[in-house]
């Protein structure tokens, strides 16, 4: 059972390492010139503070072009990044979905917190920007030899504790 779990644990590792669905730190761009964004929470506007960069600023140094809580309606024409306050600075979304053509629900994991510490915001009229840096992956080839070498291993102890 704990080989089981073991195994479980060490193909959802390799899985994150070589997939290319987180969208952290995406630069994004409106599409219709006029871009809104919504936090919400249960049932009302959360208040959570984000803020919106310019695409080229570090969130760690940078001060936020304009920040906002709840509702926000943005009208720019440059690419620009979205972070969420957090005692620990400004933190990029950790992922995005494609909700209907150029809608997105963006996720922020906050850091060092085991409950409430998923923040979603919703965008609207927004793209991820066609100039993003790319995102070099783990190659085919050695992540298949190392999720070859790493299953052998797994049978190989759950072999070894059988025959004992």
């Amino acid at each position: 059972m704990k080989t089981l779990l073991s195994l479980k644990l060490w193909l959802a590792v390799c899985l994150l390492a070589v997939s290319t669905a987180s969208s952290a730190g995406v630069i994004w761009e409106s599409t219709s010139g006029d871009s809104e964004f919504f936090a919400p929470g249960f049932l009302f506007p959360s208040g959570e503070t984000f803020g919106i960069f310019s695409e080229g600023a570090s969130l760690a140094s940078a001060t936020p072009l304009e920040t906002f809580t709840g509702f926000k309606s943005y009208a720019s024409a440059s690419p620009f990044k979205l972070a969420l306050w957090t005692t620990s600075g400004w933190i990029s979304e950790s992922g995005s979905l494609a909700l209907a053509g150029d809608d997105y629900l963006l996720s922020f994991l906050k850091p060092g917190l085991l409950t409430n510490n998923l923040v979603f915001l919703y965008g609207v009229d927004i793209q991820a920007a066609a100039n993003q840096n790319p995102v070099s992956g783990v190659p085919l080839p050695a992540s298949v030899w190392f999720m070859t070498s790493a299953m052998l291993g797994f049978l190989y102890i759950g072999r070894r504790k059988q025959v004992v």
